[in-house]
């Protein structure tokens, strides 16, 4: 059977969260909400055999780890990715089945439900439709990126997903 992907859950639950840290204007900081609902980030740097991890999410102690070497665009949506996982897939993340991806396993779009779902809070999270749509007609993609704090391709999808 083969699960799909709970899209209005995940944008549901990025919006949710928005409203109750009162988020109304970009930049949304993963880094603040995580702060906000106390999970400690944590910026490392991986061993040379796992520096193409961008991130994860370590419920044992309630941590993000992210990626001292990436991009800081690419640390914001890790973060965000990784909020996800934990707000989206807590019992999950428990299991046994929970396993860090590494970037090249990333490289071509997930067919995994919850990569997927955490990818899609993720672009909600940071690029809200409210929000995205209040600046589309009077910025252009690289000032949208600038403005969000995502690289282009996050707001060129973002724009996409709009469906205007």
């Amino acid at each position: 059977m083969m699960i799909c992907a709970d899209y209005k859950r995940a944008e549901s639950e990025a919006q949710k969260l928005l409203e109750s840290l009162g988020y109304t204007k970009p930049p949304v900081d993963p880094l603040e909400i995580a702060i906000e609902l106390n999970i400690p980030v944590k910026f490392v740097n991986f061993s040379d055999e796992y520096n193409n991890i961008s991130g994860f999410y370590y419920y044992k102690d309630n941590s993000i780890y992210v990626n001292k070497t990436e991009r800081p665009n690419r640390q914001t949506f890790t973060i965000a990715h990784e909020l996800g996982h934990k707000i989206l897939h807590e019992e999950w993340i428990k299991s046994d089945n929970y396993q860090v991806l590494f970037r090249e396993q990333l490289a071509i779009p997930s067919k995994d439900p919850k990569e997927q779902e955490a990818n899609c809070f993720a672009a909600n999270l940071l690029v809200p439709k409210e929000m995205l749509i209040m600046y589309k007609d009077i910025a252009s993609i690289d000032e949208l990126s600038t403005l969000f704090m995502v690289s282009k391709p996050v707001i060129r999808n973002r724009l996409n997903t709009l469906c205007l």
